[in-house]
């Protein structure tokens, strides 16, 4: 079995958040003797959906940066009441943050419509989706004017008006890359042209060239950003993190029964949903005992039926976190071989449980098992070498009973908090 693991003595880099190999950032120098005061509560935060940015302008309030967050999506604190009128299933999703109301805005216009994108299925959905983010661009660019921020972080696809209305005001440029470079994605997945890609790659382009600072979610995406000639003093990994919530022992006995498999993810091409149903079908063939279970969206229906025909297999509609967590500790083994994948959070979900990952070499997350051998095993993405590494785990099920330890230490570093004590102390370091 193809099933490699890195070398233990590059654990020591990720704390830092640097990948191997990877320089810090060149700092501009500001044209002042000291920044430090001039910097506090001067970092603009801003997205149209949500992702990780909460985390990251948290990260920045903890060291007294934040200025301001604007997200698409609500957040709330603990203890704040949410709006009287707010629909009960939004409700469900709103995460909680410390970071004051005042800090924060959330325009309701682009949450609806948000919401109204996602359930439209049309060809044009993504089109849809991305000019709802360059509207939101444009709606933040009017408003950096007035508040003129030192530095201001923006995300892929929607920092481009952002940008230009920052350097206008004399501010520093943060991208948030969430995904691969976009000739890189092109190259590993093919995927159709629509009627607006072109504009869409543009401003990616243009919001590449303005940023002082490029963030990545892992090395494997700073990579693809160098290996189109971005200059690798402009970029810096931060692996992402999750929320550290154990729900069954990891110490206990495995129960009896076949292997148990776990997908967590849009059904699609990208993160290989159909090689792994053709290495199952193929053991399933050859009489090997297992259950498979996929939780999330549907990005392909065709790949929804082929689940649907699998033996052993079965499909759970988008859950809760807390049920997701649920069904990720009582698995045996995540997978995640993607084709392409800048990070894969649901790596570091499931290690949080202390159930090891499979992952693809193509998937970000492969750096939790590079820094902590043993947390999984790392396979390449075509249909033989999944295959082979399922059938030894499932011949030799001791070997994922004996990686829930690892697992879940490797969890710790990857947790939130770690998190944002790696990217507070890196931009604050960059600021400085």
């Amino acid at each position: 079995m193809s099933m490699s693991t890195a070398r233990s003595e590059e654990r020591s880099s990720l704390p830092d958040g640097f990948g191997k190999g990877t320089a810090r950032p060149t700092v501009p120098q500001p044209g002042v003797s000291s920044i430090g005061a001039q910097m506090t509560r001067s970092v603009l935060v801003t997205h149209p959906g949500l992702q990780h940015s909460h985390q990251l302008a948290l990260a920045l309030y903890e060291r007294k940066l934040l200025q301001a967050f604007w997200s698409g999506v609500l957040v709330a604190e603990g203890g704040e009441t949410l709006p009287w009128w707010l629909p009960e299933h939004f409700r469900k999703r709103v995460r909680r943050v410390d970071i004051p109301s005042e800090l924060r805005v959330h325009p309701i216009r682009f949450q609806l419509m948000l919401q109204a994108s996602m359930r439209l299925n049309s060809g044009q959905g993504n089109d849809r989706m991305h000019r709802l983010f360059h509207w939101f661009d444009a709606w933040a660019a009017k408003r950096v004017v007035a508040l003129r921020p030192k530095v201001v972080v923006a995300y892929e696809n929607s920092a481009y008006h952002t940008f230009a209305a920052a350097k206008a005001v004399g501010a520093r440029c943060v991208l948030d890359a969430a995904a691969f470079h976009h000739r890189t994605v092109s190259t590993q997945l093919n995927p159709p042209d629509t009627p607006y890609t072109g504009e869409v790659n543009r401003r990616k382009d243009a919001e590449i060239a303005m940023a002082d600072l490029i963030l990545t979610c892992s090395p494997l995406a700073a990579d693809s950003y160098e290996a189109n000639g971005v200059e690798r003093t402009r970029l810096q990994p931060l692996l992402l993190g999750a929320d550290p919530k154990l729900v069954t022992p990891i110490t206990s006995a495995r129960k009896a029964g076949p292997a148990r498999f776990m997908f967590a993810g849009p059904l699609s091409l990208r993160k290989s949903v159909d090689l792994i149903l053709a290495a199952f079908t193929r053991l399933h063939a050859e009489g090997f005992k297992y259950e498979l279970d996929f939780v999330g969206g549907v990005a392909d229906q065709g790949l929804l039926a082929a689940v649907q025909q699998t033996p052993g297999a079965k499909y759970h509609p988008s859950v809760p976190q807390s049920q997701l967590f649920d069904l990720m500790g009582t698995a045996d083994c995540l997978l995640l071989p993607s084709r392409s994948d800048s990070f894969g959070m649901v790596v570091a979900e499931a290690m949080a449980c202390g159930t090891p990952a499979l992952v693809s070499s193509q998937t970000g997350a492969k750096a939790i098992v590079e820094a902590f051998p043993g947390s999984g095993w790392i396979v390449e993405p075509d249909e033989d070498a999944l295959y082979d590494a399922l059938r030894e785990l499932i011949c030799n099920p001791a070997l994922m009973q004996r990686a829930r330890a690892p697992a879940l230490i490797a969890s710790k570093e990857f947790s939130w908090e770690r998190y944002r004590a790696r990217a507070g102390r890196v931009l604050q370091e960059y600021l400085q």
